[in-house]
């Protein structure tokens, strides 16, 4: 989603076996919602399975379910992703609302075993952490190749400079 766009629906949520939640039905008006409750009331679940309709793999499912599902729907498009028991892990398939959800990982899901909350609460810096998703060699690459173009520009401006000052005696010849 574009930072200018502005949702005017509710995001409607249908969750099955994540976390701690056997089935839920949830609809979240457009603007800032706090989840509020006491201890032990699927909070937590409910955000991780958000988490997982975002497209993150920080999701568990229900300790006695094999598989279980998240569904999104948001201004009348849904998004639909199953979450599969495989040995000790967890597998997804279907289409979730981010493409690449590595930034919202790091910055936007802020449970307890979030790496960039981890480091804040231990006084680590945070550098290291907010520069994982940035691809700082492909930068380079970009940065070495565009000062070579300039160079290119630079020779033919040289190139074309010395050859008007060399009109005026070609024009007399």
């Amino acid at each position: 989603m574009a930072t200018s766009e502005q949702l005017t629906d509710s995001a409607h949520f249908s969750v099955e076996n994540v976390g701690g939640i056997d089935h839920t039905e949830v609809d979240i008006p457009p603007g800032v919602t706090v989840l509020t409750g006491k201890n032990a009331t699927n909070r937590t679940s409910f955000l991780r399975s958000i988490m997982a309709a975002m497209g993150s793999h920080r999701v568990s499912l229900k300790g006695d379910a094999d598989d279980g599902r998240v569904e999104l729907t948001l201004d009348g498009t849904t998004y639909e992703r199953t979450l599969t028991r495989a040995g000790d892990g967890v597998t997804f398939d279907g289409d979730a609302y981010l493409d690449d959800p590595a930034v919202a990982d790091l910055f936007a899901f802020l449970l307890e075993t979030n790496d960039a909350r981890q480091a804040a609460a231990r006084g680590e810096q945070l550098r290291d952490v907010i520069m994982r998703p940035v691809d700082v060699d492909a930068i380079r690459s970009q940065i070495r190749s565009l000062e070579d173009q300039k160079g290119d520009i630079n020779d033919e401006l040289a190139r074309i400079e010395s050859n008007k000052r060399d009109l005026p005696d070609l024009e007399q010849q």
